[in-house]
């Protein structure tokens, strides 16, 4: 259920998930911080006033048909991917960056869906973009699958997704 989770593009939910993971690698001993559910639960998430506001705010134009013209203009409906993938990303790259900076050995990692191309859009989860950027030591894609041959399928292009980053599914 979408009323379940906090609006990804609310400056006030990135900073709280941004600090409590921050807190967590400086207040206690761990070695590493993990990642889960750091994404949108659907393509349909989120169409709040917030994300209305702020979105038009990064287009630098108004929105006349509030969702309709995001879902159906194709040339809106990219750049509004790209504004959830960027929400998203934030979060990770300053958690990343802020946390190595604090403890030098912090490792982070991400539980990620497996089909990366669906879920950039469909998730605004860009996990092969947080591998080549060096926001992740590693990876985990969450490979819930019952065939062996589709198993073998999907890590064999999660690896190539992953580049240099470990890949653990």
């Amino acid at each position: 259920r979408e009323d379940r989770w906090l609006c990804p593009s609310h400056p006030d939910n990135r900073r709280l998930e941004i600090e409590a993971m921050l807190e967590v690698a400086t207040k206690y001993d761990v070695d590493g911080l993990h990642f889960d559910y750091i994404r949108y639960p659907n393509a349909r998430a989120c169409f709040c006033d917030g994300c209305r506001r702020r979105f038009e705010e990064a287009l630098g134009s108004k929105v006349r048909n509030w969702p309709k013209d995001v879902r159906e203009d194709p040339a809106l409906a990219a750049r509004w991917l790209d504004f959830r993938r960027e929400q998203i990303t934030r979060v990770v790259a300053e958690v990343s960056d802020r946390g190595r900076r604090a403890k030098p050995a912090l490792r982070i990692s991400a539980a990620v869906f497996r089909d990366w191309p669906d879920t950039r859009d469909e998730r605004a989860q860009d996990w092969k973009l947080w591998c080549e950027r060096g926001y992740l030591d590693f990876v985990c894609p969450m490979d819930y699958i019952e065939s062996n041959s589709g198993f073998e399928r999907f890590v064999r292009w999660q690896r190539e997704w992953a580049g240099a980053v470990p890949c653990y599914p």
